[in-house]
């Protein structure tokens, strides 16, 4: 009995990965805790809403939802209603992942899935912020000094710029790397000049065409910031890829890529959630600006650098 009861678990655990391994964007690029722990937790709830027939777009309304109420709740006072943020912010990162485990499993996927969850990561860190400034003010030496006041919101300001900043070159360069490495992946690296083309296709004052004049400011400032890539890819459209400048690309973006992780959800939600619980929301605020911008710098230097160097095989 209990030998059958063992080999059912271990059955079912490899299931299990299976399916995470299988609903993944790509191997090797994600956070490790989203690898080993929110991808298999999100593969239960993306199961279930498989089942209930809920859309991916749905899904990440949710998602947002529960960002904005954890941290709305984070701004407030009583320890119990923090817990409750927390855990309301933790399901969030849950949800974020099964949208889009359910858009691959159901091949669901949509621009405006994609800018909903760009939106969604969004609002949801601007409570985190706004939580961090509410609970900052009062609890000074300084609280009563205009000076403070306006220190304090302009960093929590400035914080909320640099995680849209910080955010959008991981996203950019994940994709970059996906879109590099293998043509059967789906990607969501779209080229500016595409989308505009698309918006200004489609009918004036339909939601198609401000949706995708949306994106495409999206799209251009992600682009802006990498002039080598953007050269490296309008060479690419003209010669094609070639297997070894793909494999040129991958021996060194295999390591820059997992800088990315460094500066999305995981590691700036954990100091966030640390300093807020030990009210230290100062040092989360400004681990914004001290380890997270270097590093989005460091990231955006070693891409173009890559990109420079790989021109020359396409000329």
């Amino acid at each position: 009995m209990k030998t059958a009861v063992n080999t059912a678990l271990k059955s079912g655990l490899h299931a299990a990965r299976e399916d995470v391994i299988a609903a993944r964007k790509c191997k090797n690029i994600n956070d490790p805790i989203d690898t080993y722990v929110v991808d298999y937790v999100a593969m239960v709830f993306s199961k279930l809403f498989i089942m209930l027939h809920i859309i991916p777009n749905a899904i990440t309304m949710l998602s947002m939802a529960c960002g904005v109420s954890g941290g709305i709740l984070l701004c407030m006072k009583p320890l119990y209603l923090n817990l409750i943020g927390l855990g309301l912010v933790i399901l969030a990162a849950v949800f974020d992942a099964c949208d889009g485990q359910v858009a691959r499993m159901t091949k669901h996927f949509s621009r405006l899935g994609r800018m909903l969850d760009g939106l969604s990561d969004a609002t949801g860190y601007f409570t985190l912020y706004l939580a961090c400034v509410i609970r900052l003010l009062p609890r000074s030496p300084f609280a009563r000094a205009g000076w403070w006041y306006a220190f304090v919101i302009l960093l929590g300001l400035a914080d909320y710029l640099l995680y849209i900043r910080q955010c959008q070159l991981p996203d950019y360069f994940k994709n970059l790397h996906m879109y590099m490495l293998d043509d059967s992946i789906h990607t969501d690296l779209t080229r500016a000049k595409d989308v505009k083309a698309e918006a200004q296709a489609a009918k004036k004052g339909s939601f198609d065409h401000f949706s995708l004049w949306c994106y495409y400011l999206y799209t251009i400032t992600q682009e802006k910031r990498a002039p080598q890539t953007q050269k490296l890819l309008d060479a690419i459209e003209q010669k094609g890829k070639t297997p070894a400048l793909c494999d040129a690309f991958y021996e060194k973006s295999k390591v820059y890529v997992l800088l990315t992780n460094l500066l999305t959800f995981n590691l700036r939600t954990i100091v966030l959630m640390i300093g807020i619980f030990l009210h230290l929301e100062l040092i989360g605020m400004l681990f914004v600006i001290v380890v997270l911008e270097p590093i989005r710098w460091i990231l955006l230097r070693k891409y173009e650098n890559l990109s420079r160097s790989l021109l020359p095989m396409l000329r």
